[in-house]
Order: structure tokens, then C-alpha cells, then sequence
């Protein structure tokens, strides 16, 4: 898609050059251009209080870019400015990606949303319930019912993470060399399937390893590698040119330092700036948060989900399997999700991301049907159908969630609609 001519808006060159659509007035698309000019101080703020190092924040509605800002820095040591063409490690910004690609399958014929995870990968067959005692020799069980693919997808599998939670099954995932970057998905996913599950699948939401395994689910049902699935299905399809599991080249200079806080309380720089896992060499390839992107091209991606599932004449999904990755497919029972790693309440699971079920007790401006999902290191997107928006605000810090940038960017968003 080209950009449109260059117009009288208070934004950078170089940020317009690095945008996908075409970047227009504000009130052109129904913007407060002095509304919007609140977001920038409000995000520098974070970086002068030494909480982050550099924001990119992007704003479109009706298929145009209407807000882009770029504030603080990719390298504080190198005093290197933001740059809104940086390539950001967005973790489990993932997973919106593999749930489409499950779904291109879906249209393809290729799998369902009710066939049993162990119709792909076997080793599922055998899979057993945590029922109590110490990880070293739990009591176990079996599962009441098969988990399939639409467990994977909602995180109702059993599966866990091993971070987030301190459970003995969490232990078992904290074991040494299950994500090694030397291992194939396959192989991944058949020891994912010998640790017991949390619980029996669907009866329960516990954020999981589940889109991982989805990976091998799309290896499989393809026929083609994971990598190679996502480059042939969707990113050339949506001109995603930078988009992918391992750094480039071209991503020389432009792949922002990743940070924690020190023991002073300072920022400090991760070492090395890009893990093996991002390497060429790697050969696991991350499903459930692997990947490496730039602002415009998963603006490309989110417009294209807010399209109905085409962009620019390339149909990625049917309008009708949009409207399954979109919707709450929890029982009344889990929803809406009770968890810190939401960030918000009011929300039920769609598939591989968020969906906001009830806008009182998010306690935010936004209607139900607000798609929406986050990356460990701070990056934040969602998807607004009634409003025909985008909002983005990507960062490079651990814990992503940290401080309440999204929070902070969504109300001035809201806040400059004016029709």
C-alpha cells in the first residue's frame, strides 16, 4: 500500500516514511489533532522518570494512519533516538499470528476446531492430570476428554507456563533445556505432552504454552515448516517484509535494547541484545512468542483483522472466521478472565488474544468486541470493529506490564474521537 502524499501533519519524515498506510490529518478521520497532541508528553513522561527507555505509539482509524509518535530511546548508551521502523522483540504478540494461521488452516479444510490435539501430534494420546502430591512423583490421572485445538487456542488446554504460576506442574516447565533453541517445534511439543496437565481441558483458563504446540499443529496440518507457513500465508500476502523468528541483516542498528530495572532502580541493558533464540542458527521456532516485528508491519496485521480478514485485495481469512477469532469462546462460568496477565477486567478469551465482554468493569472507554493482546516486553495492540481504530504503543521492558503506558494511551485515544 503507498503512503499518501506527504500532508501538513506535526509528524517526523522519517516516521512517515516507515508507515504502511496512508498518514492523514487527524480530523480526517474523526481525530482531535490537539487531543491527540496530549499523547506524546504523556508517554515522555515514562522516559523521563527513567521508568522506560523509548515508546513508539501509533494510532489508525478507517484504514489511515491518523497519530505516530516516537519518543525516548532504542539504546540509552549509545543515545540512540527511537525510530518508529525498529524492529521489536514482541513476545506474545505471537500469538494473534499463529491463531490466524490455525484459522488459514480452518478455511484450507485442512483441521477443525473440535479435532483432538493428538490427530497432529500423537504423543497427546497419552497425556495424564496433575492430581496432587510433589513434581517429583505426582499422583495422576486422566483427563476427562481429549484436548483440541480450540483448547489450545482459548488456554482451557491444562497447559501452564512455568513462569507465571508455582504450582508443582509449573516446576516441570522450568526444567532446563524445554525451550531449547537447538530443538525443532516437534520436538518441543512432544515433551510438553509427557508433563501432566493443570486440569482437565476446558475446565478451567490458565495462560499456557498451548499456542507453542499450536505451532506443531500448523507444521503438520501443512506440511510445511512453521517459518515458511507464516512467510507463504501471511506476511507476503500482507507485505509483513519484517516480520520473523530470526534478526536480518537489514535489522542491523534498528533492534531496540531490551531492559530491566537494576538494583538502583536504574534501566538496565539485557545481555546480549538479541538471545540465541532469535539467531539464524535457532532452530526452535517460538509459536507462543518468538517472533521479531516493526510497528507497520502488525499494523498491516491488525488492519487486516479489523478489515473482516483481507487487505488490499489479499484474503487472508473468510469474514465469517474473523468473527470466530474475535469473539469470547469461554463458558459463563470462566468469563470474564480473573487474571494480572489480562491487565484489564471485562474481558472473555478469543482465540489467541483477548476480547472485551463488558466495558463497566474494564473501566475504560471502549465497546464490547475490542480485540486485544500484549507482549512481555511492553508491546500492546488492540482492535476496536465499532470504532474502526487501531491503537498500538510498543516499548522494550521487563515486565511489559510494569507501568500503565497501554492504560494511560488507550483513554487519550478515546479521548480524541470526536465522531
Amino acid at each position: 500500500m503507498r503512503l499518501a502524499p506527504c500532508l501538513a501533519v506535526a509528524l517526523p519524515l522519517s516516521v512517515v516514511a516507515a508507515q504502511p498506510q496512508p498518514v492523514v490529518r487527524p480530523e480526517t478521520v474523526g481525530l482531535s489533532a490537539p487531543a491527540l497532541a496530549r499523547i506524546k508528553p504523556a508517554l515522555q513522561a515514562y522516559v523521563d522518570a527513567g521508568k522506560l527507555a523509548g515508546i513508539v505509539a501509533v494510532v489508525a482509524r478507517h484504514g489511515k494512519v491518523g497519530y505516530v509518535e516516537t519518543v525516548g530511546r532504542m539504546d540509552i548508551g549509545r543515545q540512540t533516538p527511537m525510530r518508529a521502523d525498529a524492529v521489536f522483540r514482541i513476545f506474545s504478540m505471537t500469538k494473534p499470528v499463529i491463531a490466524v494461521a490455525v484459522l488459514r488452516l480452518l478455511d484450507q479444510g485442512k483441521l477443525r476446531l473440535e479435532d483432538p490435539v493428538l490427530k497432529f501430534i500423537p504423543a497427546f494420546g497419552r497425556v495424564k492430570v496433575y492430581a496432587g502430591g510433589p513434581a517429583a512423583s505426582p499422583t495422576l490421572r486422566d483427563p476427562d476428554g481429549p484436548i483440541t485445538i480450540e483448547h489450545l487456542l482459548t488456554h482451557t488446554s491444562g497447559l501452564t507456563y512455568g513462569y507465571f504460576g508455582d504450582t508443582p506442574v509449573d516446576s516441570l516447565y522450568r526444567r532446563p533445556g524445554l525451550n531449547d533453541p537447538a530443538s525443532t517445534v516437534g520436538q518441543f511439543a512432544d515433551r510438553i505432552a509427557h508433563i501432566p496437565l493443570l486440569f482437565s481441558p476446558g475446565k478451567a483458563w490458565n495462560y499456557s504454552m498451548s499456542i507453542d504446540v499450536l505451532g506443531r499443529v500448523v507444521e503438520v496440518a501443512s506440511g510445511r515448516p512453521l517459518d515458511r507457513f507464516l512467510e507463504d500465508e501471511i506476511f507476503t500476502p500482507l507485505g509483513m517484509k519484517e516480520t520473523g523468528f530470526h534478526v536480518r541483516p537489514e535489522m542491523t542498528g534498528r533492534v531496540p535494547v531490551l531492559y530491566v530495572q537494576g538494583a538502583n532502580g536504574k534501566l538496565q541493558a539485557t545481555e546480549p541484545l538479541l538471545d540465541s533464540s532469535y539467531l539464524p542458527t535457532s532452530r526452535f521456532l517460538s509459536g507462543g512468542g518468538g517472533l521479531l516485528s516493526t510497528p507497520a508491519d502488525y499494523l498491516r496485521f491488525a488492519q487486516m483483522i479489523l478489515n473482516g480478514g483481507v487487505l488490499d485485495g489479499r484474503r487472508i481469512l473468510k469474514r465469517e472466521t474473523v468473527a470466530l477469532l474475535t469473539r469470547n469462546h469461554l463458558p459463563p462460568a470462566l468469563t470474564p478472565i480473573e487474571s494480572p496477565l489480562v491487565g484489564q477486567g471485562g474481558y472473555g478469551q478469543g482465540l489467541g488474544g483477548v476480547v472485551l465482554v463488558d466495558s463497566a468493569r474494564a473501566g475504560l472507554p471502549g465497546s464490547p468486541g475490542i480485540y486485544r493482546w500484549w507482549g512481555y516486553a511492553g508491546t500492546f495492540f488492540w482492535v476496536d470493529p465499532k470504532a474502526d481504530l487501531i491503537g498500538m504503543v510498543w516499548t522494550q521492558f521487563i515486565p511489559g506490564r510494569a507501568y500503565p503506558v497501554e492504560l494511560d494511551f488507550q483513554r487519550l485515544v478515546y479521548g480524541a474521537i470526536i465522531h
